[in-house]
């Protein structure tokens, strides 16, 4: 019994370890089925190592890569088993190199680091994706649907794969870190850059079969096309009743607003990922022959197609009175192309499926592709809107803008909307008056003659300081640290304001700024946080005491706060701290002192 069990443990080992190997051989085929993508991530992993090595941009390059990414998978696609296929190989690629140089130095040869920067590659990535998924159907006339299927399970197994072996060698380096010797503090970041940015879209690339390939292959290809016993199950009887009953409290909320008058903002997101999860679910149920798929694939394109109509005209009809940013515009171009799929999805029958991805392709180039993409549409949108209400102001004379401090609560929002919204863009010089080095925080004022106008409800600004004669205890703590902390133009921060060394061992007091969150952290020699305390909540604590008014000096008692860690303990006192409201955002200010003490 004992030798049937070793032979059945014995034959799993071998199974899974002769899975290993043909992964391996499987990626390996990969790297000389794709070189130029094997190439290109090589150089997008190694930028973006040299950019946390020394903290330096590397964006703009970065951006084109990924272009050349993309598209070099597209052509291999395209050109894939032709006669003489070298030298396709080395033409195709050649065109590569060429329109990715092009898009560096024509497209992003003003680079800015801008959303519309980063929103045009996003699209045109997207777009390029989906040729890859349509060329094979079109060339091979592989089934589009099939092909989808073998691409969602390929995403999902590499997720499921590399997740694993980003985790794995995380914790051998983390017991390396804690156990033998120190590692630098960036190499988590490199593990997870090679292995999330180089090797895991080889893996993904490696279970894409070859089309119009051997025999071999084509039994490759249907089997990675089958949908799991597991998944349909899934699809059928979880996702599907899902969706129908999204769609019940779509409907509803849709009665509504048209019986109370409600003008119906929240569907905005709502709409939009109701569509996305119409279409995708009809791709993937478009094999499974039951009755709720059946049901699902005459009703839900129908239903689509009407809620989506009455987005899009929800939203035209807005455009005239608050014009339209790149954000409404690729709502209402998503939205029209969600109507044209549900009458394509309406009326063809599932094999055509490609075509809906051509559609789109067609829809993401269109929003890219100037004078008729996101960005000028809505920045010239935006500019007349400025104009109009600038016009009527009269504040605008012989080309330059005359300030105005008289107008309406309503003209002042509109022109602090516009403005804020051709500033974000990188556009406001196309404004009469306005120089390239406009700043919306220091200019705005003295081109206008008013402050920035919000909605929002303003708050009188908070301040609190300690009386610097009144003593301060620290009789039962061993070291003091002076620090500051900030949410202004802080985002992302994480600075080691001191180190402390006790008994040997040396502890980092850091400060964190997440958004508008700002944490005090004590951390151990291995980065383990032993103390957090949490800036804002104190500070609220003290602006919600309605014990304590603002005066020019508080007693050092109403300031103090006590925190407990773990073989740490911590007294934060503001020497000063501040709460303000600009109208959109919340800032938090501080000078701290810090008592430490270890245990």
């Amino acid at each position: 019994m004992l030798s049937a069990l070793f032979h059945v443990r014995r034959g799993v080992c071998m199974k899974f370890l002769g899975m290993i190997q043909d992964r391996l051989k499987s990626i390996s085929h990969t790297w000389i089925r794709f070189p130029m993508v094997f190439i290109l991530l090589c150089v997008i992993a190694v930028y973006a190592t040299i950019s946390v090595q020394t903290s330096s941009d590397h964006s703009r390059e970065i951006y084109a890569l990924i272009i050349g990414v993309f598209l070099s998978a597209a052509m291999t696609f395209s050109f894939e088993k032709r006669p003489k296929p070298v030298m396709w190989i080395i033409i195709s690629q050649a065109v590569v190199l060429a329109a990715a140089a092009a898009y560096y130095f024509l497209v992003l040869g003003n680079y800015s680091g801008s959303v519309k920067d980063i929103l045009r590659v996003v699209i045109l990535c997207f777009a390029l994706l989906l040729v890859c998924l349509s060329v094979p159907c079109l060339r091979w006339k592989t089934d589009f649907n099939d092909f989808f299927m073998t691409s969602f399970k390929a995403f999902f197994t590499t997720a499921f794969f590399i997740a694993i072996i980003w985790g794995g060698i995380s914790l051998v380096l983390s017991a390396v870190d804690m156990l033998l010797f120190s590692l630098d503090e960036n190499v988590f970041i490199y593990v997870a850059i090679w292995i999330w940015i180089f090797f895991a879209p080889m893996l993904l690339l490696s279970l894409i079969p070859v089309f119009g390939g051997t025999q071999e292959d084509k039994e490759k290809e249907e089997h990675l096309a089958k949908i799991p016993g597991f998944f349909r199950a899934l699809l059928s009887y979880v996702l599907i009743p899902l969706t129908a009953l999204y769609t019940l409290v779509l409907l509803a909320y849709l009665v509504k607003t048209f019986a109370g008058g409600d003008p119906g903002d929240l569907l905005l997101p709502l709409i939009l990922a109701f569509c996305i999860d119409i279409i995708i679910l009809y791709i993937l149920v478009s094999k499974i022959e039951n009755k709720i798929s059946s049901l699902f694939r005459m009703i839900a394109p129908k239903l689509m197609l009407l809620i989506a109509l009455y987005q899009v005209v929800n939203l035209i009809i807005k455009i005239p009175g608050e014009g339209i940013v790149y954000g409404r515009y690729f709502v209402i171009l998503f939205g029209i192309f969600s109507v044209a799929a549900g009458v394509l999805m309406s009326v063809l029958p599932v094999k055509k499926n490609v075509i809906i991805a051509i559609v789109l392709i067609g829809f993401a180039l269109v929003s890219v592709t100037p004078p008729v993409d996101a960005f000028t549409i809505s920045t010239s949108s935006q500019l007349g809107i400025l104009d109009r209400v600038l016009t009527s102001n009269n504040m605008l004379k012989d080309g330059a803008i005359v300030s105005n401090k008289n107008l309406s609560g309503t003209d002042q929002g509109i022109i602090t909307d516009a403005m804020q919204y051709l500033y974000d863009v990188k556009e406001t010089d196309k404004v009469p008056g306005i120089s390239e080095k406009f700043e919306i925080y220091n200019d705005f004022e003295n081109t206008f003659g008013f402050s920035p106008y919000y909605e929002a409800v303003y708050v009188e600004p908070q301040w609190y300081s300690i009386d610097p004669a009144a003593p301060v205890d620290i009789a039962a703590y061993d070291y003091m640290v002076t620090t500051y902390g900030s949410s202004y133009g802080s985002n992302g921060n994480n600075v080691i304001a001191a180190a402390v060394t006790d008994k040997g061992i040396k502890y980092d007091v850091a400060v964190v700024t997440k958004g508008e969150e700002i944490l005090i952290e004590i951390r151990d020699p291995n980065g383990n946080v032993l103390l957090t305390a949490s800036e804002n909540d104190l500070i609220d604590r003290i602006t919600e005491d309605s014990t304590i008014s603002q005066k020019e000096q508080l007693s050092p008692e109403l300031l103090t706060f006590d925190v407990e860690g773990t073989g740490v303990s911590m007294r934060l006192i503001f020497q000063n701290a501040s709460k303000q409201y600009n109208g959109t955002e919340i800032y938090y200010d501080a000078n701290m002192m810090l008592l430490l003490r270890f245990d």
